[in-house]
């Protein structure tokens, strides 16, 4: 509605006998309480939403009365709910400017040429504007839909719902009865050399199916369908369907049917392909089904489907929560909020919008925009990570104009824009005040800085018994349980092969010392090879029986006796010299074990300010200190306890049986653990929290370094 009933540039317009065009078609919206007009042009695609007064004044046009005429036989009628003059001016402009006039404003050739040239512009602004989404029209499929249309008649009504319902149900049940082999290495299989290619054969006529799913819904309703063309998203050629005509047809589920029809048609793929994929064996279609169902199902839900995105979630929220142009009217109402309440510019016009219509739009615009900067910069790094250069360049422009562009319009506005008049200090002063700020915070302004790990209460080295030779157990001389004490003994091992090699050396040794003796007599010099070769012999012997007095495993220290296996399962086991057959325990442990992932190393090592330590069953820190590190990284864990399939927050390789292998390296730290009686009661294997407090720096700085740390560890540079 207008800020005032009267308009100064009235006497421009008010001798004009405009009419509305032939071809244009309206249609009654009714969005919540409030009733709508949509003005739909055929020719253009394009739906022009108005007031019932305003379009009871463009109704009324008819090319023979004057706009004076027109106004003051709705005033007469209306009184005050009429339109006022500068919402008749706007409404004349807003037609005028979308080519639904037809007489009483004289045409202008190169006005029309100019515009047919903006028109063909937008295109390709759009294009730069989104350059992983770039959309080449290139043919009118209306004809082709229409001559079809019976074919698909008898699936868009009840009977075609009740079909598709039970297809899914069918199909739904299928995948969770096969739900374990479905998800199991799902992104191995996609990236397998027949993944790809079934992959490639599946995208293009799914999203084909896709869009003409749109296109039929649509004509079933009345609307045409003029445009058809191919998109390059994120590089990789789909077709798409323009069937936004359908914004004019009344009633709201009717258009969110139409919004709606696509994802419709590939839930109703996927569910068929989970029926062909329990049915064949593996192979080169069971591959395809398996991407028909991936595609269909999660890539519909999660892209299509989101009403965050500009896709066909979003057309079907707008619709079923009756608030038309969601995501425009939500930035402009969120920058009236900023204008009127921040800013404080006067002789604002009140923000066209129920109570409803507003709480929608503050809950959905922050969030929208949020998801939209995380899935550009998301789909950035994916293209840059296959095509680097390409990437780069889609990454920077889509930054420069998704953000940079609209800040720096934004920010031009606010310095030089009419519309802060005699409020430009405060707009001014608060806008690059708070950017000064925000600059001040995140770059001088110095913040806590600490990195945080995950281990285990560690088993100390000396408290492991180690076999000090080759053998069979052949006793237990300890219970487990039992208290031992340093020295005392555990196992004993035997070994007939190394006794017998005893004996025949013994053997070998007396031999030779009996030739000694019998050729000092008679031949001095093989006397003395002789004594060689018996020092050598003696050696061998004496290294031979201390292995041998090695069978008689001893406790390191002082503890509690823990074999590897239960006794039963020890007596008669073949173990090799240093492999571990028990730990004596001592009463608490004294060392944690941690490992530091590869982005935190460089702070670890070089800016270690404290240690502190957090038992996992308990909220208070217990001060600690760094022992020992392992100065070069490992790709496996200390423990399984620590990996993800255990309750820990590292992923593991589940190729791996012992669950210990990880897809990165890990550096590993042991930590003193203070002398508490809850670190005794939480015993070995326990989980600990421990965390590495490093010198103060700026909230940017940190930022950087994790931004840097995971584009380095992405592109592997």
């Amino acid at each position: 509605m207008a800020r005032t009933f009267f308009a100064q540039n009235w006497y421009r317009v008010a001798s004009l006998k405009p009419g509305l065009s032939q071809h244009v078609k309206a249609a009654r919206h009714r969005y919540g309480r409030q009733v709508w007009y949509a003005l739909h042009d055929p020719l253009s695609g394009r739906v022009h939403r108005v007031t019932p007064a305003a379009y009871l004044f463009a109704v009324r046009m008819d090319g023979r009365r004057t706009v004076d005429a027109i106004w003051q036989e709705l005033v007469a009628e209306m009184d005050s709910e009429a339109p006022g003059q500068e919402a008749v001016i706007q409404l004349l402009m807003q037609l005028h400017g979308a080519d639904l006039l037809a007489g009483g404003i004289p045409p202008d050739a190169v006005e029309l040429l100019s515009r047919r040239d903006r028109m063909a512009r937008a295109i390709w602004v759009g294009n730069l504007r989104s350059p992983l989404s770039i959309r080449l029209p290139l043919i009118d499929p209306d004809a082709f839909l229409t001559r079809t249309l019976p074919l698909v008649w008898p699936f868009l009504g009840w009977c075609g719902l009740l079909l598709w319902l039970a297809l899914l149900a069918l199909g739904g049940l299928t995948a969770a009865h096969h739900w374990t082999e479905l998800s199991e290495n799902v992104v191995d299989r996609v990236m397998a050399a027949e993944g790809l290619l079934a992959l490639a054969l599946c995208y293009p006529v799914m999203k084909a199916l896709h869009e003409l799913g749109h296109g039929y819904a649509a004509k079933a309703l009345g609307c045409e369908v003029r445009e058809m063309g191919v998109m390059l998203l994120v590089l990789f050629p789909v077709p798409y369907v323009d069937a936004s005509a359908s914004a004019a047809v009344p009633g709201k589920w009717r258009r969110a049917g139409v919004a709606a029809a696509g994802i419709a048609v590939e839930l109703a793929l996927a569910a068929a392909a989970a029926l062909v994929w329990a049915a064949v064996e593996p192979g080169l279609v069971r591959a395809i089904a398996f991407n028909v169902m991936l595609i269909g199902g999660v890539s519909t839900l999660l892209i299509n489907g989101n009403p965050l995105l500009r896709f066909d979630g979003y057309y079907v929220l707008a619709d079923v929560l009756e608030v038309p142009n969601l995501a425009q009217r939500g930035t402009r109402y969120l920058g009236y909020l900023m204008n009127r309440h921040v800013f404080g510019v006067r002789g604002l016009s009140g923000f066209s919008a129920s109570p409803y219509e507003r709480a929608v739009m503050l809950v959905y615009t922050p969030l929208a925009w949020c998801y939209r900067m995380v899935v550009m910069a998301g789909v950035s790094v994916f293209v840059a990570s296959q095509f680097f250069i390409l990437g780069v360049a889609a990454a920077v422009v889509s930054i420069t104009t998704s953000l940079v562009w609209p800040l720096a319009k934004a920010l031009w506005r606010v310095a030089t824009g009419p519309l802060y008049q005699g409020r430009r200090f405060r707009a001014a002063g608060l806008t690059f005040g708070g950017i000064a700020c925000l600059a001040l915070l995140l770059l001088a302004v110095p913040a806590p800085l600490h990195t945080t790990a995950e281990g285990l209460i560690w088993v100390p080295e000396e408290a492991v018994a180690r076999a000090g030779a080759d053998g069979f157990v052949r006793a237990l001389l300890a219970h487990p349980g039992d208290r031992v004490e340093k020295g005392q003994a555990l196992f004993t091992l035997e070994h007939p092969i190394a006794e017998a090699k005893v004996r025949v050396m013994a053997a070998r040794v007396d031999e030779l010392t009996a030739r000694q003796a019998a050729e000092w007599v008679t031949d001095r010099v093989k006397a003395e090879v002789t004594r060689f070769e018996l020092t050598q012999e003696q050696a061998a012997l004496t290294r031979e029986r201390a292995r041998i007095a090695r069978h008689t495993i001893t406790a390191p220290a002082a503890g509690v006796f823990h074999a590897v296996r239960p006794g039963e399962d020890m007596e008669g086991r073949f173990v090799k010299e240093g492999e571990a057959v028990a730990h004596v325990t001592p009463a608490s442990g004294r060392i944690a074990r941690v490992v530091v992932p590869q982005s935190d190393i460089g702070l670890v090592r070089e800016r270690l300010r404290s240690v502190s330590v957090r038992l996992a069953d308990r909220h208070t820190d217990l001060v600690s200190s760094l022992i020992r590190a392992v100065p070069s990284g490992r790709d496996t864990l200390p423990g399984p306890a620590l990996s993800s399939a255990n309750g820990g927050w590292i992923a593991v390789d589940p190729r791996d049986q012992k669950g210990l292998r990880t897809f990165e390296r890990y550096f590993q730290f042991d930590i003193a653990l203070p002398d508490d009686p809850a670190v005794a009661k939480a015993g070995f294997g326990a989980r600990v929290f421990v965390r590495f407090d490093h010198a103060w720096e700026p909230i940017g700085t940190m930022l950087w370094r994790r931004i840097r740390q995971a584009l380095l560890s992405r592109f592997d540079t």
